[in-house]
């Protein structure tokens, strides 16, 4: 008997051995805006443990959102984020130059806080900790002629309020013909490092002809205030960013290694910032680099959450672009053309586990659905869904997408 139970643990221990272990997920939700003139609106998608969609309602932000051009939506990144604990979720208003808190429950959205952004045209969100802070872009700076943009910080408490932290205001100077924040020259992002101790924004002045594109780095002290004068880096036109889990970052460059609007020539470069704010190049990109994707207005980048693998949306060609990210911050461009999307892609999201991928379609109102290969970062197609308006020049377009 004891011979017959022996054998039966060893072929069951070789079975086990012999099936790779597979991913498992559970049910959660996804996050998408629609940054409407009339009322802006979150529309919530219930997600399958198979990573399938389902429309679930929409819920008003208190808010109204606002856009120059459809296509271009915010010419920002990260308008809607959650906090990391998946409690909070919260939305820029645009148009009424708002932030929108809301409770996340299991199955609802409660609306709990809408306070001034400090600001005119806020686009941006990033969080650290019970530290939030705005990007917004098209706010005159007093001491500047012609010059836009600030970042403005709050503290989040307990019961999902902000309070704005006295002193936090810094100015980017940014360039903006015409006060007109668009693609090509406005802010793009504000975000915190991971450890915090530093707050990173993204201006990309592509055609301003007086500034050139920049990635400015402020030090951010034990009171969450930005340092009064940052550190001011000249790159290649910088859009959104994402870090890997060394504090390195990795920028979505809609031109790549042109200065000037070229179509094909996307890419992504990474980068190591110094102690003193100063970015040390990683992989950097460059004609014919392995980090040029050849695709057009690469604008938005996501990462999974073990940093081995990064994807970005080409909104002029409408792909998605992958790449290996090394285990020092380098970059390998997997497939220029990972997966195709639906028209115009923006902002996108992946979920905590790193199984699914969401990416927001501003001009076709949808969201479209992939699955992630563990072992190479491949995407599936799991389809489309719709939900969001489509856009126009009255009511706006959708922006911003968060999963969990």
């Amino acid at each position: 008997m004891k011979s017959m139970i022996m054998s039966l643990f060893v072929l069951s221990l070789l079975v086990s051995m012999s099936v790779p272990a597979q991913a498992t997920d559970k049910p959660g939700a996804v996050y998408a805006m629609t940054n409407a003139d009339d009322m802006n609106e979150i529309v919530v998608y219930h997600r399958a443990a198979d990573g399938m969609l389902t429309l679930a309602g929409t819920v008003d932000t208190g808010g109204s959102g606002e856009t120059t051009d459809p296509a271009d939506a915010l010419g920002a990144s990260n308008p809607l984020i959650m906090s990391p604990d998946q409690r909070w979720l919260f939305a820029v208003n645009a148009g009424s130059d708002t932030i929108s808190v809301f409770k996340i429950d299991q199955d609802d959205l409660t609306l709990v806080n809408i306070v001034p952004s400090g600001g005119d045209l806020p686009v941006s969100l990033t969080i650290h900790n019970n530290l939030l802070y705005v990007l917004n872009a098209r706010e005159p700076d007093p001491n500047v002629s012609n010059g836009f943009g600030n970042i403005v910080g709050f503290t989040l408490d307990t019961n999902g309020h902000l309070t704005p932290l006295a002193g936090s205001i810094r100015w980017l100077d940014a360039d903006i013909p015409d006060n007109d924040p668009f693609f090509l020259n406005s802010p793009a992002q504000v975000g915190f490092t991971p450890l915090g101790d530093k707050l990173v924004v993204t201006v990309k002045e592509a055609t301003s002809g007086s500034v050139d594109p920049e990635i400015i780095v402020f030090a951010v002290d034990g009171d969450g205030l930005p340092s009064p004068t940052p550190v001011t880096n000249k790159t290649h036109v910088p859009f959104g960013f994402v870090f890997d889990n060394l504090d390195n970052l990795l920028v979505a460059e809609p031109f790549g290694p042109n200065t000037s609007p070229v179509g094909g020539q996307g890419a992504v470069s990474s980068y190591r910032i110094a102690a003193d704010g100063s970015l040390v190049p990683i992989s950097e990109s460059e004609p014919g680099g392995q980090t040029v994707n050849e695709q057009t207005a690469t604008c938005w980048i996501a990462i999974t959450t073990n940093t081995r693998f990064a994807y970005t949306t080409n909104n002029g060609a409408n792909t998605i672009s992958s790449y290996k990210v090394g285990p020092d911050g380098s970059l390998i461009l997997i497939a220029a053309i990972a997966a195709e999307t639906g028209f115009a892609p923006v902002d996108l999201a992946i979920t905590p586990n790193n199984q699914y991928l969401y990416n927001v379609n501003t001009l076709a109102g949808t969201v479209s659905m992939f699955k992630i290969a563990q072992d190479n970062g491949s995407l599936i197609p799991l389809g489309e869904i719709a939900g969001l308006p489509l856009p126009d020049d009255e009511v706006g377009s959708p922006v911003g997408i968060v999963a969990r």
